[in-house]
C-alpha cells in the first residue's frame, strides 16, 4: 500500500523522556504508542528498511478500547509498506499498518530518516576494522592510486557537513589507500545536499594536505566560491577537521588491508600517516596519541 499522506506530523519526540511518540487517528480517538525504530545491523548495507515496534504509551488520554503493540516494517525509499510474506503478517498488524500508513506524511519520513541515520551511524562507530566487510576495486587502487571517499566505504559514518553563503554542504573525503604510501593527501568533494544524508550534485573539489593545512584547487574545480572561502567555512565550522581526516585517513587505510588479506590471503607492511605523540589519538578516545594507542597496530 502507497502512502495516501496526512494533514499533521504522526511522530514526535517527546522532549521529556527524548522517546519516539507515534499519535494515530483511529474512529475519532487518538491512539499514542511509544515507537522503538531499528534497521538492518550490517553497517555497510544502504536497504531502506526500517522496522518500527509500537508499544502502547500510557498517558492520560483515554481511548474507547485497551491498545495492542504492533510491528511494522517499512521501506522509506519507495515508501511502501513492508510485510513478511503472505499469511504471515499477523491480521491486526496489517490493519494497524494501514491506518498508520494512511497517516504519515513528508515529514514523517524525514524524521524516520534521520532516526534511521542516526541508528546505523551508533553501529557503524562501534564497529572494529577487522569486522568490516567492505568493497573495493583492488586492481585500480594498486595499479592506478584510486582514491576511495570515507562515506563511499561506510555509508553511515559521520558526515562532514558546511554552510556556505546560507547553503549547507556535504564533504566526501578521499583518501589513498595504498599500503606503502604515508602520505598525508586527501581530495574533498563537495556536493549540494538534496534530502537529508544524501549527497546531491557535486559542486567542486579540492586537494588538501591535511598535515600542512594546504587546501589547493583540483583539476575538476568549478568556480562556485573560492577555496578559501571553502576552507574558512570549514575550519571554523569543523574546528578538528584536520585530526579528523588523520583519523579517517588511518581507519580507511586499515579497513583496505583488512579486506585485501581476507580477500587474497596476504598481510602487506601498511604505512600509515605520522601522527604526532601530542596529537590527538586517531581511535577518537579524546586522549594524546601517546597516552592511548601508541605503540598499538590499528
Amino acid at each position: 500500500m502507497r502512502r495516501v499522506g496526512g494533514n499533521e506530523m504522526v511522530f514526535t519526540i517527546d522532549h521529556e523522556s527524548k522517546k519516539v511518540i507515534a499519535a494515530i487517528k483511529n474512529e475519532g480517538n487518538v491512539e499514542e504508542y511509544e515507537c522503538v525504530i531499528s534497521a538492518c545491523e550490517n553497517p555497510l548495507c544502504v536497504c531502506d528498511s526500517v522496522y518500527l515496534e509500537f508499544i502502547p504509551w500510557k498517558d492520560e488520554i483515554e481511548v474507547a478500547r485497551p491498545l495492542l503493540p504492533h510491528s511494522v516494517s517499512i521501506d522509506l525509499d519507495k515508501e511502501i509498506l513492508e510485510h513478511k510474506g503472505k499469511g504471515k503478517t499477523p491480521i491486526g498488524d496489517l490493519v494497524f499498518a494501514e491506518l498508520l500508513f494512511s497517516e504519515l506524511d513528508k515529514k514523517d519520513f524525514e524524521l524516520l530518516n534521520k532516526i534511521k541515520f542516526k541508528y546505523k551511524n551508533k553501529i557503524t562507530n562501534a564497529s572494529s576494522v577487522d569486522s568490516i566487510d567492505a568493497y573495493f576495486d583492488y586492481s585500480s587502487v594498486e595499479e592506478d592510486g584510486l582514491m576511495s571517499a570515507y562515506n563511499d566505504v561506510l555509508p553511515y559514518a559521520d558526515q562532514f557537513l558546511v554552510k556556505i553563503e546560507d547553503k549547507q554542504y556535504m564533504i566526501l573525503d578521499q583518501f589513498c589507500l595504498l599500503p606503502n604510501c604515508s602520505c598525508t593527501d586527501a581530495t574533498l568533494s563537495i556536493f549540494s545536499i538534496d534530502a537529508p544524508n544524501r549527497a546531491g550534485e557535486e559542486v567542486c573539489s579540492v586537494s588538501i594536505n591535511y598535515r600542512k593545512r594546504k587546501w589547493e584547487e583540483a583539476k575538476s574545480y568549478l568556480p562556485s566560491f573560492p577555496v578559501n572561502t571553502l576552507k574558512s567555512a570549514t575550519e571554523t565550522q569543523i574546528p578538528d577537521i584536520y585530526d579528523k581526516l588523520l583519523a579517517r585517513h588511518i581507519s580507511i587505510k586499515a579497513i583496505y588491508a583488512h579486506c585485501k588479506k581476507r580477500h587474497f590471503g596476504r598481510k602487506e607492511t601498511l604505512q600509515l600517516p605520522k601522527v604526532g605523540r601530542n596529537d590527538p589519538c586517531p581511535c577518537g578516545s579524546g586522549k594524546k596519541y601517546k597516552k592511548c594507542c601508541l605503540g598499538k597496530t590499528f
